[in-house]
């Protein structure tokens, strides 16, 4: 009789972990970021403490290090290297494109979202058919 109430409990205290974990999972992949202007580039950003964050905003080709909290938004400095500029213009490019408004988002872009890898080697059903034949020789 207490071996079943530890197992059901073990398998509760599992369910609902899995439940959790899919939740967590689901809200961080499913967050979008808003609409950008065209012109108005945020280039990096982090996080300084209790909602307090530092930007580098861009705009054509200046940019800005500017510091955000509940209080506002204050200009720290303008960014004139540029070097560091050119860096910060390329790592945004490599970013890729943001979906526009209203489209829905693949798995592999929750992933790469999430910071897992993303394996893009599958060759198809060509690919299928050979793990199938390879399969059944065993």
């Amino acid at each position: 009789m207490t071996g079943t109430v530890v197992r059901m409990v073990l398998t509760l205290a599992l369910a609902a972990a899995a439940v959790y974990g899919i939740v967590f999972f689901i809200k961080k992949a499913s967050r979008r970021k808003e609409v950008e202007a065209p012109f108005l580039k945020i280039l990096a950003t982090t996080h300084l403490g209790l909602n307090r964050h530092a930007h580098v905003v861009a705009v054509g080709s200046k940019a800005w290090l500017l510091g955000a909290s509940d209080g506002g938004v204050t200009l720290i400095s303008e960014i004139e290297d540029k070097d560091i500029l050119n860096a910060m213009f390329l790592e945004n490019s490599k970013r890729g494109v943001q979906l526009p408004a209203g489209r829905f988002i693949d798995f592999k872009s929750m992933l790469r979202r999430i910071g897992m890898p993303v394996d893009s080697g599958f060759a198809g059903a060509e690919n299928i058919r050979k793990n199938r034949e390879r399969l059944k020789g065993l």
